[in-house]
């Protein structure tokens, strides 16, 4: 099979297109057929090193759209079936065929292409178990999103308008209008100095919720502008949340996406709740492109690899 490989961890410019022997499926797993897989920052950070214990050759990808080709041990899965799979993180999904756990993988949206599917499942499962399940994001509250634009943000955006709480994002002002149509209910520039201001102005007395997504100086403004009491919530891959007062708790998370996240997130977009943001759509041979252009930070919604047809 066709990949896309790191034989050495070096960032970027290691990753070099190679073949390797398809791969068969063990106790509990799913060979699938790939057809897109999604490209995010761990896929980067796995290449610069920052995961130490990695088996070498390494091949980047942690999340797939594809068709099942065979399964070994495995119930209500059959060859044929259209799924998306978290890999992480193991990787492999930078190939034209990659194994997953029978319990990190469900049957795709209909409503949803092969690249979406693919772009959803680690940035849709992070904003879901952020909101949901750590952050506690009940109807009628207020949630503050950081890097609103990214591909967490995305989801996070309209899952959060679909639970029926008001979201606020926070963006550059070229995204405020994406944002928008996404369901946020005001946008803010983190540029402006005086943000974190603004969103005390829009909401009196704080937000109820921080999903942040940024890290750094723009997630200490945001906590100023969170409400005593309320609760801050941070991916992993950003660090861990500030110094926090005035009775505001706070954790940091790397997502788990399972079988139940996923057939929850099928749900959103087959109501038409949720609508997958894929910025570009590139092909295998373009990966050092693909995870280039998000190492810069600054794509709208996700960057999806075109494996098969």
């Amino acid at each position: 099979m066709r990949v896309a490989l790191a034989e050495k961890l070096g960032g970027i410019d290691s990753v070099e297109l190679g073949d390797r022997p398809d791969p068969a499926p063990g106790a509990g797993q799913v060979l699938i057929r790939v057809h897109a897989a999604g490209v995010g920052p761990w896929d980067v950070g796995f290449l610069g090193g920052g995961f130490p214990g990695l088996a070498l050759p390494f091949v980047p990808g942690q999340e797939i759209a594809g068709v099942v080709e065979a399964v070994c041990d495995v119930a209500g899965v059959l060859p044929g079936e259209r799924v998306y799979a978290s890999l992480f993180p193991a990787g492999g999904g930078f190939a034209e065929l990659a194994l997953a756990s029978a319990d990190r993988l469900a049957l795709m949206p209909s409503q949803a292409s092969f690249a979406e599917a693919a772009g959803l499942v680690i940035a849709g499962g992070t904003a879901l178990e952020g909101l949901v399940e750590r952050g506690r994001l009940q109807a009628g509250e207020t949630v503050l999103i950081t890097a609103a634009a990214g591909g967490v943000g995305s989801a996070a955006v309209q899952i959060a308008a679909a639970m029926g709480a008001r979201p606020l994002a926070v963006a550059s002002p070229g995204n405020h209008d994406y944002l928008r149509s996404l369901d946020a209910s005001d946008v803010f520039d983190y540029h402006a100095a005086d943000w974190a201001q603004q969103v005390r102005a829009a909401v009196p007395g704080g937000v109820d919720l921080l999903l942040d997504c940024s890290g750094g100086q723009t997630r200490d403004q945001a906590i100023g502008a969170v409400r005593d009491g309320g609760r801050v919530i941070s991916i992993i891959l950003q660090g861990p949340p500030a110094q926090l007062e005035r009775g505001i708790t706070g954790e940091s998370f790397a997502a788990h996406v399972n079988r139940q996240r996923l057939e929850a997130l099928r749900r959103l977009v087959d109501a038409g709740r949720l609508r997958p943001q894929v910025e570009a759509v590139l092909p295998l041979d373009e990966a050092r492109e693909a995870l280039a252009r998000v190492a810069g930070r600054h794509t709208r919604g996700k960057i999806v690899m075109q494996i098969g047809q």
